[in-house]
């Protein structure tokens, strides 16, 4: 009977990680042409952040959400093998990050079991590498997730960890 109990408290646990991170989806691409493995370096090029929040809903509870991508950003790049270099770097990192708290999308009514229009705040992040000899993009990920208003800053960083993980998949396949 123990090793069912174990099964069942493990699937709970998976279940419950998965739950925080169901709402992300990431898509990624490579340039045809880019061979990854030919750069070492890497700079910053610009962070954008764009909030549309006309009532006032966005509430940042001390935690500073473009800091934490960076930082995840650059541990990735650090796995990749590339160094962080302010002085003539093979790629350049940019990256936005959107929230709309006014989006809206389609659910099914409970009770009516009718489509209805329902507030869904959202939140878009793209990261591109561009090669800075050429400026062309080299990779580009877009990762779309549902912002959780109530999410303790601990659920956010896990969050923003799990997208970055994701999103860079990819590039060190």
């Amino acid at each position: 009977m123990k090793p069912l109990l174990f099964a069942v408290t493990l699937l709970f646990l998976l279940a419950g990680c998965s739950s925080h991170t169901a709402d992300i989806r990431v898509r990624t691409e490579v340039g045809s042409n880019a061979n990854l493995s030919q750069y070492k370096s890497y700079s910053w090029l610009e962070i954008v952040t764009s909030l549309h929040d006309p009532r006032g809903k966005w509430q940042a509870r001390g935690l500073d959400i473009a800091g934490e991508i960076k930082f995840f950003i650059d541990r990735e790049l650090r796995e990749y093998g590339l160094h962080y270099s302010t002085t003539d770097p093979d790629i350049a990192v940019a990256f936005q990050l959107g929230a709309n708290m006014e989006s809206l999308k389609l659910a099914i009514d409970p009770n009516s079991r009718l489509d209805v229009l329902k507030n869904v705040p959202d939140a878009t992040l793209t990261v591109v590498l561009i090669d800075t000899a050429t400026r062309d993009i080299i990779w580009i990920s877009k990762a779309e997730a549902e912002i959780q208003q109530d999410a303790t800053p601990e659920m956010v960083h896990k969050r923003i960890d799990y997208t970055i993980t994701e999103m860079f998949k990819k590039i060190l396949d």
